[in-house]
């Protein structure tokens, strides 16, 4: 007997009622918008049990009634035996003779409908409130180490130019000054993201892929996403406050002849065209205190004469205008003589103090502006004409701020997220059908590999039709993986002199007269490519754009967390604000990548789906790309002359439909089988129609494998081959994973090998400076 429970509740159903129902693989394929495994519209009786639970669903003045617009949760029976779960939608409402009434419903199932669940909000709009702390030392030192104390192992601090220019004569550091800790950049693990979109949209998952980093010690799956909006530096947590002010001289400030005068100016936070927002000015004391610690910007305006009012002395006449600093002499930024009698002189000067000329001030620290005057001179302070002081800038603190994690993400809806790392690692998204909205998150290779092996040998009605065909018609003339065009410089210039997205892979099928059309498979990231800083060599991703300002709103990236590196020699971090100010140094480098390593080798990874020239040292370009781990086997089935689907009718007791995964690998004709779809009438036991692909994971992405690098010869080592007995491999598999078979004639060991295959260089992308 069919039975049918909405939200739990139990629903009439017609005795004959029957529900077709199909399942198909491509719904975990495509978490963006997926088929749905589904029925074709059904109904069910409007009796008294049936409203009990929709309301008066009947009554079209009703107003207490489930909401049509509802995603009910469901699920179909066979007496006891569960076989589909999923959601109910209510399509139509039919009345019969003006008394009876039926209730058509559409079932859903088996599909993991993101799109919907998530709507759209952005990453930035996800809780993680529990990732934001405190940017001090201490918390950036941890979230370098193997350690779970806040913010790390789920944030970590890396270096990012985000419009510094920082080069040989920029530097970001030196022995006597440290780069501020607000110019790191925080980078959030990928499964935070992950965790807290899947969480918000009313999930649970699992993945032994997207590893919790801190409970996982396999670092070479710690990815990470920077916290790269196209702004300078973090945000604080909470509102920032306007901490700018604009004082003006109230009155005046004159010296005649032999006389001088020394004081503090006398500016005034309410004269004039003044402002004070955070009331940081004091009008008694005539300073300006610090609110937090960071880099304040100033603009100071000198205005007055020297020399012949109301006398004719002899000079020399003098003014001269100084910073203090917490009550001591921090500079004096404007000064100016005139020598003779019977002379004047008219000032009028404005001294900016920006960039490199901005004071550091911790908070409570105090600023004041201090004249002195000799012979006869005046600074100006009326109505007309007057001294002033603007902080023009405050820089978000440099430390001990609260930091929003969230809101230092890049821009990008959480369902692009998940379709661009679907779209990266080749994710299938499997509901656990024993558990309610509970996914199931892997690459596609390792999910299908945790299939049980069935015997379905005996279960193909062969008085039916069983067909085979060849996987032509899915395939395409080409294929391609990219990543979408970057924004910055190097990109850029990459994409310009090689008309192509850097990290780019395509295939061709040159074998398949009827193949048409092209395939692009473009994740919605741009590609975290990491260069030198031009004259330090300290490797880090430069958010450039060509003329030399930060790139307004960057894409998404993922990088892999390679560790702390001491391959590029030290480096220094500013201290805590208000402890001493020399800096801290490190002879350990923090490193994010498009490799999972400092110095890669053949065996190591690469965010990259094919092989580039690299812009950083390495031994070898590694062969573990993007589309070489997670799509080539993929690929390689599809297009092999082996592959076949295969469409039969089965007899499937609904037993065996319950328990049925598409990871499965079903036995028939003496080969292995993974099923694409199946069709059944719920209602009626033994019949399904069933379409499977043939499973060939015995066949080789290319006959040789790329396994090591052979220091003392330089070239690559194929099938765990080593060094004092080398396999070469051969021209077709060296070219296919991206590097060079080249004529060389050189000795190995005592045997001449003419050819052989060499890390990657052509295509050398254009210089980095």
């Amino acid at each position: 007997m069919l039975r049918l429970l909405l939200d739990g509740n139990e629903m009439d159903l017609y005795e004959d009622v029957s529900v077709n129902l199909t399942l198909q693989f491509s719904d975990v394929q495509n978490v963006n918008s997926p088929a749905g495994s589904f029925s074709q519209t059904f109904r069910i009786p409007a009796t008294a049990n049936n409203l009990d639970y929709f309301g008066a669903i009947d009554d079209t003045t009703a107003v207490d009634i489930v909401n049509v617009k509802q995603r009910i949760p469901a699920q179909i029976l066979s007496d006891t035996i569960p076989i589909l779960s999923g959601f109910c939608q209510v399509k139509a409402i039919y009345l019969q003779k003006e008394k009876y009434a039926d209730i058509e419903l559409v079932f859903f199932g088996g599909a993991v409908d993101m799109k919907s669940a998530i709507g759209d909000g952005m990453i930035s709009d996800l809780d993680l409130s529990a990732l934001n702390h405190e940017v001090n030392r201490t918390n950036i030192e941890n979230s370098w180490l193997a350690t779970s104390t806040s913010p790390a192992p789920y944030v970590r601090y890396g270096v990012i130019d985000k419009g510094y220019n920082w080069s040989a004569d920029n530097r970001p550091w030196t022995g006597s000054q440290g780069i501020y800790q607000n110019q790191l950049t925080p980078f959030v693990s990928v499964y935070s993201i992950l965790d807290a979109i899947m969480t918000e949209a009313g999930y649970t998952w699992e993945s032994s892929f997207f590893v919790d980093p801190a409970v996982s010690a396999v670092t070479t799956k710690y990815m990470y996403v920077p916290c790269n909006n196209g702004s300078a530096n973090p945000p604080e947590e909470g509102i920032s406050p306007d901490n700018t002010v604009r004082v003006n001289l109230n009155g005046d400030i004159t010296t005649t002849s032999p006389g001088s005068a020394t004081g503090t100016l006398g500016l005034d936070d309410s004269f004039q065209d003044a402002y004070d927002p955070e009331d940081n000015w004091n009008n008694t004391t005539f300073r300006y205190t610090a609110p937090e610690n960071a880099i304040y910007s100033l603009s100071v305006r000198v205005y007055g004469t020297l020399g012949d009012f109301p006398s004719s002395a002899a000079g020399p006449h003098q003014v001269g205008v100084s910073i203090y600093k917490n009550g001591s002499l921090y500079s004096q930024i404007f000064s100016d003589a005139l020598l003779g009698a019977n002379l004047i002189k008219q000032f009028d000067e404005t001294i900016t103090l920006t960039g490199s000329d901005a004071i550091e001030l911790n908070t409570g620290d105090y600023l004041d502006f201090r004249y002195s005057l000799s012979g006869t001179a005046r600074l100006y302070g009326n109505s007309l004409r007057y001294c002033s002081m603007e902080v023009i800038n405050v820089s978000p603190a440099v430390s001990l701020f609260d930091v929003d994690v969230a809101a230092s993400l890049p821009e990008i809806k959480q369902i692009d997220f998940l379709v661009g790392l679907q779209k990266m690692f080749n994710l299938v998204f499997v509901p656990d059908k024993n558990k309610p909205n509970h996914l199931i998150v892997e690459p596609f290779q390792d999910y299908v590999a945790t299939g049980t092996q069935k015997d379905w040998t005996d279960k193909v009605d062969y008085s039916k039709d069983l067909t085979f065909k060849p996987t032509t018609d899915l395939q395409k003339k080409e294929y391609q993986w990219t990543y979408k065009p970057g924004l910055d410089f190097i990109s850029d210039a990459v994409q310009k002199s090689l008309d192509r997205v850097y990290g780019r892979y395509r295939i061709t099928e040159p074998d398949n007269d009827f193949a048409k059309g092209e395939q692009k498979i473009e994740t919605n990231f741009g590609q975290f490519m990491v260069s030198m800083i031009p004259g330090i060599g300290f490797p880090i991703h430069r958010s450039l754009q060509a003329d030399g300002q930060a790139v307004e709103k960057p894409l998404p990236m993922i990088a892999y967390w390679a560790g702390l590196s001491g391959r590029f020699g030290d480096w220094f971090l500013e201290e805590d604000a208000g402890t001493t100010p020399t800096p801290v140094q490190y002879t350990e480098f923090p490193l994010f990548s498009n490799y999972n390593t400092a110095h890669p080798s053949v065996t190591d990874k690469d965010l990259n789906y094919g092989m580039e020239q690299a812009f950083i040292p390495m031994e070898a370009n590694p062969a573990n790309t993007l589309y070489f781990e997670y799509w080539a086997q993929y690929v390689a089935e599809l297009y092999s002359n082996e592959a076949r689907i295969m469409t039969c009718t089965m007899r499937l007791s609904k037993q065996e439909l319950a328990d049925f995964e598409f990871s499965d690998n079903i036995y028939l004709k003496d080969s292995y089988w993974r099923v694409l779809k199946i069709n059944y009438d719920s209602n009626v036991e033994g019949t399904a129609k069933v379409e499977l692909i043939k499973i060939l994971s015995d066949v080789d992405i290319c006959a040789d494998t790329p396994t090591g690098y052979s220091l003392r010869s330089r070239f690559i080592l194929f099938n765990n081959s080593t060094d004092a007995s080398p396999d070469i491999g051969s021209k077709a598999c060296c070219e296919k994973y991206g590097y060079q078979w080249l004529n060389v004639n050189q000795v190995v060991n005592g045997t001449g090998y003419p050819y052989l295959c060499k890390p990657y260089t052509q295509n050398t992308p254009p210089s980095t400076t």
